[in-house]
């Protein structure tokens, strides 16, 4: 799911990188930012059933995206909205 939502980001809109954080404790969520060719940013607090708890921030830059996207996700109708984002034109690929 969060490869079909970087997709449109880079693809479509030109994103430069994207961001995430998770909970220390979350496996599951690491592990799928790990999967993706997020790499470590730093680390937060937040508050988790009215405790603070640390949280892992994972950044992805355009280019370690390029090395992971997939081939199977086309993008349809994005130009028309592009200018209703601030965005002059699509980017290149």
């Amino acid at each position: 799911m969060r490869s079909a939502i970087l997709h449109p980001a880079f693809a479509g809109l030109g994103a430069r990188e994207a961001s995430s954080e998770a909970f220390t404790d979350s496996d599951a969520s690491n592990g799928v930012s790990r999967a993706l060719g997020y790499e470590p940013n730093g680390t937060a607090w937040a508050t988790r059933r009215g405790n603070p708890a640390p949280l892992l921030r994972w950044k992805l830059t355009r280019q370690r995206w390029e090395l992971n996207r997939r081939d199977d996700i086309r993008l349809t109708g994005v130009e028309p909205c592009l200018p209703v984002l601030g965005l002059d034109r699509a980017p290149s690929a």
